[in-house]
């Protein structure tokens, strides 16, 4: 979480982005294994090799990939930020309600509801792996409650 006398950021941390790649890419291959073994035709050593070192390379890659924020708080607005790195601005008074969703295996985000009726969830901060979500959200409703009405 970076942090300035006027902006606060809130990102995921680099095992919130490579761990579930990272245990994906191993089951994807323990399944690809078992499914050729399965056919009697097993992988090579050589295959497997090569299949290990491309996810380690793809692993390696996001370790050293900048992440996008999920979120920035000003004094004047709320800037969610996309997977894709798409900026949205939304005024403090435009925010209704901060409320908390349970998503995949029970993880924690937060999602900011709008005057308009749209609701946007956040990609950080989220409760994966990330012992400081609870204090991130509370810091995140402090912002809304002093900013909210253009004091």
């Amino acid at each position: 979480m970076a942090r300035t006398r006027e902006t606060v950021d809130f990102r995921r941390g680099q095992a919130q982005d490579v761990l579930p790649l990272a245990v994906g890419g191993v089951a994807g291959l323990g399944l690809l294994y078992l499914a050729l073994w399965w056919d009697s035709e097993p992988m090579t050593a050589e295959t497997l090799r090569w299949c290990a070192q491309s996810g380690a390379a793809g692993v390696a890659a996001l370790l050293v990939t900048p992440r996008p924020l999920g979120a920035r708080l000003t004094a004047d607005h709320l800037v969610v930020v996309t997977a894709t790195g798409s900026r949205r601005r939304v005024p403090w008074a435009e925010i209704t309600r901060i409320e908390v969703r349970s998503g995949v295996f029970g993880t924690r985000q937060v999602s900011v509801g709008l005057v308009t009726g749209e609701c946007l969830t956040l990609l950080a901060p989220t409760s994966f792996l990330d012992r400081r979500f609870d204090a991130r959200l509370r810091e995140l409703g402090a912002w809304w409650e002093t900013h909210r009405h253009g004091d």
